[in-house]
């Protein structure tokens, strides 16, 4: 009976469901999914938090920029990046956030900018933006500023 032992541990072992790798910052954890990966892992530098990840097929890409907000505003935040990235058009606010669209290397990208507490959070889409906005609902979270993430 011991014998068999190994094999059956094996196939039980291989039967297991792979667990996701977790990413954290400072700001937000993302529970990578089969299918995605980490194409700039996190880096904190000056108090701000960047990271970016890309699902397997390079269809949709999602970034982030965290850091203090020094009391200034969703809005302002907001238009101050949109200027950054050469936005065609102001932001617009939606459900206490602002938006604003721009085009980099001649695909489109949308922004959100979000301000909870003392943070903000910058979260960037390009490519399919629905299967981005499904990954961010869907595994990353903000355990200290959940009002950060896109509505």
């Amino acid at each position: 009976m011991f014998k068999y032992f190994p094999a059956i541990l094996c196939i039980l072992l291989l039967a297991l469901p792979a667990r996701a790798e977790q990413v954290v910052t400072r700001y937000l954890s993302v529970d990578l999914p089969e299918g995605w990966k980490v194409v700039m892992p996190p880096t904190e530098s000056q108090a701000y938090s960047t990271a970016i990840f890309s699902n397997l097929a390079g269809n949709a890409t999602v970034g982030f920029v965290a850091g203090p907000n020094g009391g200034t505003d969703a809005k302002t935040i907001a238009e101050m990046f949109a200027r950054q990235f050469n936005a065609s058009r102001a932001p617009t606010e939606r459900n206490g956030q602002s938006t604003f669209l721009f085009t980099q290397q001649g695909s489109v990208h949308q922004a959100w900018v979000a301000v909870a507490g003392d943070a903000f959070l910058l979260t960037t889409l390009s490519g399919d933006r629905k299967e981005g906005l499904a990954f961010v609902r869907k595994f990353v979270q903000s355990r200290d500023f959940p009002d950060l993430l896109p509505r």
